[in-house]
C-alpha cells in the first residue's frame, strides 16, 4: 500500500457487515490522497482485529468529544435512513474540540510538542506490543471508527467553508491519526495477526 492514494479504497470484500455499512458512510466523498491512505490503513487495522464489532461497554473515551459526534455514537451509525453527517455550526469549535478529544486518547508514551498545529511528535513508535496502544486499541464500531468518522465530517465541512488554516489543521490531524493507526497495525502484525482475507 502506498503512502497516498488518489482514489477511495474499496471496502474490503471480507469485511463484516457493520464495517461495510460504516465504511460506506465515511467514503461518500473523496477527501484526498492522505485521507484515502488513512482509510486503507484503518481497514487493515480492523481486519487485524478480525472485524470484531466490539462490545457495548468498550469504547474510546468520551472526554472532550466534539458535540457534533454525539449522534453517531447514539446509534445513528449504519442506518440508511439516518443522516450520518452531523451538523457542524462552527468549524473552529469543532477543530478545537477534536484536538482536545484526540489528546485525551493518546497513550502515555506520546511526546507532546506544544506550540505546533499538532501537539504531538511523530518520531518513533514504542516496542511493538498491542498493550502500548491503549487507550486507542479498541476494535469495532466504538473504536477508531469514531476518530476516522469525525475526521471525515471535519473534512467535508472544510471542503465547503474552510479557510487555509482550517485545512492545514485537518491535514495535520489526518497525518497524525494515520501514523497512530499504522503503529497499532504494526503491533497487531507483530503478534501474529494474519492480514490477508481468508
Amino acid at each position: 500500500m502506498g503512502e497516498d492514494l488518489d482514489s477511495i479504497p474499496a471496502c474490503p470484500p471480507d469485511a463484516a457487515a457493520w464495517f461495510s455499512a460504516a465504511y460506506s458512510d465515511i467514503t461518500k466523498a473523496n477527501l484526498g490522497s492522505s485521507f484515502n491512505a488513512l482509510l486503507a490503513a484503518f481497514s487493515d487495522l480492523e481486519r487485524a482485529f478480525k472485524w470484531d464489532k466490539g462490545k457495548k461497554n468498550q469504547e474510546l473515551g468520551k472526554v472532550n468529544r466534539p458535540p457534533a459526534c454525539t449522534p453517531y455514537h447514539r446509534g445513528s451509525r449504519a442506518r440508511p435512513e439516518a443522516d450520518t453527517v452531523p451538523k457542524i455550526p462552527s468549524l473552529a469549535v469543532y477543530e478545537r474540540d477534536w484536538w482536545k478529544g484526540w489528546a485525551t486518547l493518546q497513550p502515555q508514551w506520546r511526546v507532546e510538542s506544544p506550540g505546533r498545529s499538532n501537539p504531538f511528535l511523530r518520531e518513533t513508535y514504542p516496542a511493538l506490543s498491542p498493550d502500548n496502544w491503549n487507550p486507542l486499541r479498541v476494535p469495532g464500531q466504538n473504536g477508531m471508527l469514531s476518530v476516522v468518522a469525525a475526521l471525515y465530517w471535519w473534512g467535508l465541512k472544510n471542503s465547503a467553508v474552510g479557510e487555509r488554516e482550517d485545512k492545514e489543521s485537518w491535514s495535520e490531524a489526518v497525518a497524525d491519526v494515520k501514523w497512530m493507526v499504522k503503529g497499532m497495525l504494526a503491533a497487531e502484525v507483530e503478534v501474529g495477526v494474519v492480514l490477508a482475507p481468508e
